[in-house]
Parts: C-alpha cells; structure tokens; sequence
C-alpha cells in the first residue's frame, strides 16, 4: 500500500494535523449538527467606524500617499488594530462576529482602509504572539500593537515559495556567538509582504538547520521570530504596486542576526513554527478574506439592483429586461451563499474551533464568487464600468478582487490541494486514521 499512496512530507502532516473540525466532519457522519450561536455584546463604537471613514474614506491610495504616516496613526491610535487581541494588554478582543462586521463595513467604503486593517487583526505578530508568545515578549508587544505604536507585517513569502509557502524559504543556520549565546544567521528575501513598506514590527518565517546540535533539543525546520525596524541588516527599501489596489506592500531583505530570543516563544519554539502557521491560519482565510469579499458583493449587487431599476435603455428600465434579471439573479445568488457561509464560519470560530478546512472553503468560496458577482456588476453597469471616476463605484472592488483570489495561498491550490486533498483525510472520520498506520507500519490497527 505504501508504494501506491502519494509521499506525504513532514510539512504535510503537520497540516493534517492541525486545527480542528466540526461541520466537515459531521457532513461525513450524516448527521449536520449547526452550532450554537451565541449573543454577544457589541464592544466597538460605530461612531469611530464612521469617523474614520469620512475623515479617510476617500483616500484612493493609503500608500504611496504623502498622508500615509497620518493615516495609519489615526488607525492605531483609534483601536483598529487592537481587535483579536486579549483586554489584558489593552486590546478590544472583538469577536469573530464582530471583526468580521467591521472589516466588512470599513473594506466597503474603502477596499485599501479595509485591509490596512485586516492584516494585523490576521495571521501575523498579534495572533502569534497571543497564542505562542512567552509572557515577557505578550507584555511588551502586545499593549504597544494594540494602540498603533507598533505596526506590523508578517514576512513569508519570497520569490520561489508562494502558495507552496514552506517550499525554498530563506533557510538560516544556528551558531554561537562569542557571549556563549545562540542567534540565527539567515539572508532573506520576502516580497508581496502586506504592510513591509510602513511596519516597524516584522514578523519572520524562515527554516533553521541546527548542523552542530547546539539546541538541547535538536530541533530543525520553520521557525517564527520577530524584529523590530532598523535591525542591524534588515531592509524595507522597495514596495511592489499591487493593481494600485492602494494598500502598501513590499520586501524584507537583508543578512540577518537574529538571537533566540527573538524567536516567538523562545528557543522552545524553534523548528515548530509551520505548526504554529497552520493553528493560526483560521482567522486570515477564515473571517478577514470573506469580509472582504462580503463588502464587494453587498456593495456590486445593492448599487446595481438601484442602477437597472433607474436606468432605462430602449424605453424600459435594465431591471425590466430578462438578460440583465439574470445578472441580477446570479448576483443576489452568489452574494447570499457569501452571507450565509460567513455567519456559520463566524459561528463556528466564535465556538472555540480551529478549522483548517473550513476556513479554506471559506476563502476559496467566497472570493471566487465575489468575483463572479463583481463580474455580473460590471456587465449591467456597462460603460460606466470602464471609465475611472468618481459615478464609477465598482472599479476599485474590481480591481482588488484577483488580490483576494491570490493572497494566502492561490485558489487554484486552496481548491484542489487543501479542500479535497487535506479535507478529505482530514474530516473523513476513516481515512487518516488509514493512513496514519500505513506511515508509521502499526499492522495491528
């Protein structure tokens, strides 16, 4: 059987292994139970959404903007990115139902807002922190997070490991230094990192090789640490454009130092920082990405229901005309499925799971179908649609949808690799359990 089953690497177990299921796992069992929804009490002000939004909402561009520096203070000291984490250190810890609706909220009235905001209330230096930190790096750099004195980014990406994320990542070696004290020496290379142009918080995934064993424990592999901006070598000098989608991002580079213990978590934590990615992936693909593909859609099909019930073309209104009530239908279809798939995931997190699939769905689902939804908005809207300006509403969701559809792992790979490949031996109650004793050569199970 071994010579017959794909070869699954270390990387790829630790994904299977990762996070929890719920609903997936139930769908297998025939026997869907929904999960409870609870009630929860509002912790954020409308007001200071709103206030934001007209004091910045119509910034084309949050960078390159000669108001960058402006705006992203006001955002951090108005408590935008203080929402996943713990009131301990001054955050608002939000949730799930909740961040979600804000992002949705903020990315419909401004798409670069949105996910200036989205990222440090996603995977990155908050959550890492939250969750793996030691309590001496949480009481320093969660409190400075939470009220915008920090900004942070999360370096993973490079120029050949994309959506294979752990494939040739920067790979650093464990030394010691003249003290007696271990650092890793690593050059790396990031790019289409979100926020590396104005973070002066940079979270880093590289691999660690350990060749003379001077860990206790010997560990080797993908390793979580963090720097602050101006780290002897560290680089932020370049930023890609992103279909002037207006949001900064761009590369991390440089020869690096780095001590043990700017490892999160410390030196226990080296080599297991895949494990720790996959555990806190939830909240990216799961609640931020789907926002924002609920604010595109709630926005295309509201404003386009409103154009083709007043614009008239052959003496007739559009939403009197069979082909463009089909649009409409299509949108009002695929905008629902987006509403209702995010009030179970939100439901779900808001239950305490960790679901790896069903966060992928989640992104996968709802950006492929913001997308066909903006597709069907474009359409009606015909030539307004094409023309830049200020009657054109769409534009900027449509510029930002294949950005979407790419970050955190490509669609193409989410659909196929991790939903069926991953879901299926994840959330079928037989098959791991199969194949783990194949792997490990157990003939009595």
């Amino acid at each position: 059987i071994k010579s017959i089953i794909p070869k699954i690497s270390d990387t790829e177990l630790i994904a299977l292994k990762s996070g929890t299921t719920s609903v997936d796992r139930d769908i297998f069992l025939g026997k869907v139970r929904y999960p409870e929804k609870k009630l929860l009490n509002s912790k954020i002000s409308q007001k200071s959404i709103d206030d934001l939004l007209d004091k910045y909402g119509n910034e084309t561009s949050i960078y390159p903007n000669e108001k960058s520096n402006e705006i992203l203070s006001y955002i951090g000291k108005s408590g935008f990115l203080s929402y996943i984490i713990d009131e301990k250190y001054n955050g608002s810890n939000l949730s799930v139902q909740e961040l979600s609706s804000v992002l949705c909220k903020i990315a419909s009235y401004s798409p670069p807002l949105g996910i200036a905001i989205m990222v440090p209330n996603s995977l990155g230096p908050g959550e890492l922190l939250q969750h793996y930190g030691n309590e001496e790096q949480k009481s320093y750099y969660l409190p400075k997070l939470a009220n915008g004195d920090f900004i942070p980014c999360f370096g993973l990406t490079g120029p050949n490991n994309g959506s294979d994320a752990t494939g040739s990542i920067d790979e650093g070696v464990i030394k010691c230094n003249s003290n007696g004290e271990l650092e890793i020496h690593v050059s790396i290379n990031k790019r289409y990192i979100t926020l590396a142009p104005v973070a002066n918080l940079i979270g880093l995934a590289v691999r660690v090789k350990d060749p003379n064993n001077l860990l206790k424990e010997g560990v080797e592999g993908v390793t979580v640490a963090l720097l602050e901006k101006g780290h002897p070598g560290l680089q932020q000098l370049t930023h890609h454009n992103p279909l002037n989608a207006g949001f900064p991002n761009g590369t991390l580079k440089g020869d690096l130092v780095i001590p043990i213990t700017k490892v999160i978590g410390g030196e226990k934590n080296v080599g297991i920082g895949w494990k720790m990615l996959m555990e806190c992936l939830a909240a990216g693909r799961g609640i931020c990405l789907p926002a924002t593909a609920k604010a595109s859609s709630n926005t295309a099909f509201v404003g386009m229901w409103q154009y083709a019930k007043h614009r008239k073309q052959f003496k007739l209104p559009l939403i009197k005309m069979e082909g463009v009530q089909d649009k409409l239908v299509n949108m009002l279809y695929n905008t629902w499925t987006i509403h209702c798939g995010i009030d179970m995931m939100n439901t779900i997190l808001d239950n305490g799971e960790k679901p790896a699939v069903l966060s992928a769905i989640m992104k996968q689902q709802t950006t492929d179908r913001a997308r066909e939804v903006l597709n069907d908005g474009m359409d009606i809207h015909g030539g307004s649609a094409i023309c830049l300006g200020e009657n054109n509403f769409l534009e900027k969701f449509y510029r930002s949808a294949p950005i979407g559809i790419t970050v955190e792992g490509s669609n193409v790979l989410t659909r196929n690799l991790i939903i069926f490949g991953q879901g299926l031996n994840k959330s079928h109650p037989h098959i791991f359990p199969i194949l783990e004793t194949i792997l490990q050569d157990n003939s009595d199970e």
